[in-house]
């Protein structure tokens, strides 16, 4: 296989970037960055645009610094741009050197690409590199986008991510470099059995190869077939996740439990995952599937009220027709509660947590006009109550009576239960008492038998409620 040839015809037939764009080519001195730069470099000038190679020496070996100079002058000698940085030894960490690396290294392709006007970034992945990382992922478990493998093309940062070695083995590369010649740096520990993918590299691959000399290809088969699959299936996915759930807080969202309970199991479990996807963004990786199936368990369940811990302080919570995940030391802001009791005289305003306000004031039937749709009102007479008026959150065993009732009060717990009103607004609900504690209003729920019928020309006392 002359693989110049393919790589141009790729290039030109798939469109990997334009002429006028900026490529920034990641290389460590090894084989396949190294086949990388000399492809780049021999492309025509219609479809070579500008490129730098950028670099960073991790200082884990006593070669790097030796890797670090041929490639500053590999491209001196070539007139290549060459951006390159070390990690610093004392910023190494004792564990996840391998995961710290990778951050390190990206921040610093992140840094250039942006001050270079860079439109992409090129690695040198190759084929046998995917069949690796496939296989890795699999035997470690994930979603099932992780386990479709290395994209030929991504997003990094806003700019693309390419990798056009993708399509070509270990074995071509290497006999690329010896027919240029090229020179490279082969890494010591890419031998070191320590290491997780070099495990599967010398020991797994090599047998599998074996067992069948096509399974390169295979393995690209079916990472470019479940990537095509996934992308489909994933804006249906997420198109029935925006129906179903929103955002109501920075630490809050909100699940519609009879619409979500009308879709079949396999759309439950994805859905699931896509919320978690959107609401957990640094637990994600500690969110699994068990807690995808105790969420979609709890939400199939009768019982009204249920909730259950997740990672992160996070929490899960069924309340009626809703499902919440919320962020359990949050909840204080997230249901505005009020904070103590707060006193309510004669005509004044009341500003109140959730952004709503509360007066009273003296009127007659004829002198207010209740119209406006953010008014809740009710009417009281002025000798039957004592003021000032209070204005707090519920607390445990109030009880208040209720207009239309002659005798008799009930438990607000139990008007809440009653009207299926969900644990979240129970908790930011709103009570206004007199002086002596007696219960006038459930705002937005239920008035007491202190709530009377305003009678035209006879002075009362008008209680408003006005949502912004």
């Amino acid at each position: 296989m002359d693989i110049y040839f393919d790589f141009l015809e790729r290039c030109q037939n798939n469109l990997y970037w334009k002429s006028t764009d900026r490529l920034l080519l990641a290389v460590s001195g090894g084989v396949d960055s190294m086949v990388l730069v000399d492809l780049v470099q021999r492309l025509p000038d219609v479809i070579r645009p500008w490129f730098g190679v950028v670099h960073v020496n991790h200082q884990l070996r006593q070669a790097s610094i030796e890797e670090e100079k041929f490639l500053s002058q590999y491209c001196a000698t070539n007139r290549i741009p060459f951006f390159f940085k070390r990690w610093p030894e004392d910023k190494h960490p004792i564990e996840g050197v391998e995961v710290a690396a990778r951050e390190f290294r990206y921040a610093f392709f992140h840094e250039v690409l942006k001050e270079q006007q860079a439109t992409h970034l090129l690695t040198g992945h190759h084929g046998d590199d995917q069949m690796e990382t496939i296989l890795m992922r699999l035997v470690r478990g994930g979603q099932l986008e992780s386990i479709a493998g290395i994209k030929k093309h991504r997003t990094f940062y806003g700019k693309q991510l390419t990798r056009p070695l993708l399509d070509y083995n270990k074995k071509i590369l290497y006999q690329y470099s010896q027919e240029r010649p090229l020179s490279f740096y082969e890494d010591e520990s890419n031998n070191s059995l320590e290491y997780t993918r070099n495990r599967y590299r010398h020991e797994i691959i090599p047998l599998l190869k074996k067992e069948n000399t096509q399974v390169l290809t295979h393995f690209a088969d079916f990472s470019s077939d479940l990537q095509d699959v996934i992308t489909l299936a994933k804006k249906e996915i997420e198109n029935q996740a925006s129906t179903v759930c929103f955002q109501k807080g920075p630490f809050c969202w909100e699940l519609d439990v009879p619409l979500f309970l009308t879709f079949e199991p396999a759309m439950k479990r994805q859905v699931i995952q896509i919320l978690f996807n959107r609401i957990f963004h640094k637990e994600v990786s500690e969110v699994g599937r068990k807690h995808q199936v105790q969420i979609i368990e709890l939400i199939e369940k009768d019982k009204p009220n249920s909730q259950l811990s997740l990672p992160g302080n996070w929490i899960g919570q069924k309340s009626y027709h809703k499902f919440y995940f919320l962020k359990e030391n949050e909840q204080e802001v997230i249901t505005k509660k009020i904070q103590g009791t707060y006193p309510l005289n004669l005509g004044e305003w009341l500003s109140l947590p959730n952004g709503a306000r509360i007066g009273l004031f003296e009127a007659t039937k004829e002198s207010i006009d209740t119209a406006d749709y953010r008014q809740k009102v009710i009417w009281l007479n002025p000798e039957s109550i004592q003021l000032p008026l209070q204005v707090r959150n519920r607390n445990p065993g109030d009880r208040m009576t209720l207009k239309g009732l002659a005798t008799g009060s009930k438990k607000i717990k139990d008007l809440f239960i009653d009207q299926k009103i969900p644990r979240n607004k129970r908790e930011e609900a709103i009570l206004v008492t007199d002086s002596k504690e007696e219960i006038i209003w459930l705002v937005e729920y239920k008035e007491s038998r202190l709530s009377i019928e305003p009678e035209t020309d006879k002075i009362h006392y008008i209680l408003i409620y006005e949502n912004k």
